[in-house]
């Protein structure tokens, strides 16, 4: 069984967590951690992103169809031209990456692994963060997916 977070918020969660307990084996395989959930803005934020990118996941829109490839799409189309603007050092290692590989075969693989390994959304401010949800908002439901309302989220954009 992978590695499994549940914020218990309903009644519904609580019904789930405890039938998943009641089938693990009492053999000491599995540790349980019971921790405080963080509500800070950016922990928000951060709920907020990775559902929707389930949710972009699940649309069937666009061609990733897990929430771990829409995030690494999301971080090269509205996380880096944050990055590119605002950090100090980011452009200048964007700009030595793209001058390796602007004649590379497999231009796109090390695209992606560049972004996947490079360009986060973690080391974001708050309000990066909220234009990159923004961004991330407005061009998905321009293509027909229906996100999550971020009000609902407790997240202000």
């Amino acid at each position: 069984m992978p590695s499994v977070s549940i914020t218990l918020e309903s009644e519904r969660k609580l019904a789930y967590c405890m039938t998943m307990l009641q089938q693990l084996p009492v053999d000491g395989s599995k540790t349980i951690t019971f921790s405080d959930t963080d509500e800070s803005s950016t922990a928000r934020q951060r709920r907020l992103q990775w559902m929707w990118n389930g949710e972009v996941a699940k649309s069937g829109l666009g061609s990733d169809d897990d929430k771990d490839s829409v995030h690494v799409r999301a971080k090269w189309m509205f996380a880096r031209p944050i990055l590119l603007r605002d950090d100090s050092v980011f452009p200048i290692i964007y700009k030595a990456f793209m001058d390796a590989v602007k004649n590379a075969e497999n231009r796109s693989f090390h695209v992606m692994e560049f972004t996947e390994r490079h360009i986060s959304t973690e080391q974001m401010t708050k309000q990066q963060r909220a234009e990159y949800l923004t961004e991330f908002q407005r061009y998905w439901t321009s293509k027909g997916v229906c996100l999550t309302d971020p009000s609902l989220q407790g997240v202000e954009l």
